[in-house]
């Protein structure tokens, strides 16, 4: 009896280390005539819509336990609901040289049977037609390349840390434990800004490697900070009286992602980024980001 719970125990010390030391590519795989079309949410959060506390949300992501890990994505579905109205999607596709192109547009919004009567009524179905043509459009255009770094280097900075956030990957095999880092500055200031003190994290993880229906799926924690402090110094001209005002911004980026090792393709990706700032700026919002597979969103 001992024997064969000695053996039992080392088939299982076996088996999990072989999980924690399995290394896996990341890239994407998308056919050469598929459209592999995500809504995206990037919308800013009303706290005071939502009965739960933040902090605790960031306490579970710091936790790589499979506890910690559950309690992210149960908080993460909660905020969803408030989000099924998405109005961007991003289409991905393969440009057959190796490069993965994306472009975010702007997603018609449905209008609703009460809208349109009133519309109707008033005789501004035209003008409603309109305005919403107005907002419709390209909102990002980009690439990557298939194993997973920055292509399109030209695109300003903004709309590479877009990129970058939402499908940047390692450029190599990785395994759980290992960290690696996004092409991405979040923060930017010019000479004006004479910097004190600053901090920068900027960490994507590989927590886990799990099968689910046969299919490999890599799970990954992104945690991004960035932090300033200093003084910005007020130009004199154009009339002003110039001097000194005492600066601080923080970018903060949270979030869980899956990734399906065998399509080349996320599974689900949710995040949220926080901007506190004082001085020159004052702010203090949190912007979620997710991306949500066409194909399985009416699931």
């Amino acid at each position: 009896m001992k024997q064969k719970l000695t053996i039992l125990f080392a088939f299982f010390t076996l088996t999990v280390f072989g999980q924690k030391s399995e290394t896996v590519e990341l890239k994407w795989k998308i056919g050469k005539n598929e459209k592999l079309n995500y809504y995206t949410v990037m919308s800013n959060i009303d706290e005071s819509s939502f009965e739960m506390d933040f902090g605790g949300l960031f306490k579970a992501l710091s936790d790589s336990t499979d506890s910690g890990l559950n309690k992210s994505k149960d908080l993460f579905k909660k905020i969803n609901k408030t989000f099924e109205n998405q109005n961007f999607i991003t289409t991905l596709t393969n440009k057959n040289n190796g490069v993965i192109d994306i472009v975010m547009m702007t997603k018609s919004k449905e209008v609703s049977e009460e809208e349109n009567n009133t519309a109707d009524e008033n005789n501004d179905d035209e003008i409603l037609k309109m305005m919403q043509s107005m907002t419709q459009g390209v909102m990002l255009r980009g690439s990557v390349y298939e194993t997973g770094g920055i292509h399109s280097f030209w695109v300003k900075s903004d709309q590479k840390n877009l990129i970058a956030l939402f499908f940047e990957l390692p450029s190599k095999p990785v395994k759980v434990g290992d960290k690696w880092s996004l092409n991405i500055n979040l923060i930017a200031n010019d000479q004006n800004f004479d910097c004190d003190s600053s901090f920068k994290m900027n960490e994507v993880t590989l927590t886990d490697i799990k099968k689910i229906n046969g299919e490999t799926i890599a799970v990954l924690k992104y945690n991004i900070v960035e932090y300033v402090k200093g003084n910005f110094n007020t130009p004199s001209f154009f009339g002003g009286k110039g001097g000194q005002k005492e600066t601080m911004m923080k970018f903060t980026h949270q979030g869980i992602a899956e990734f399906s090792v065998d399509k080349g393709r996320w599974v689900n990706y949710d995040g949220i980024m926080s901007l506190e700032a004082t001085g020159v700026v004052t702010a203090n919002n949190k912007t979620k980001y997710t991306l949500i597979d066409e194909k399985n969103a009416s699931r």
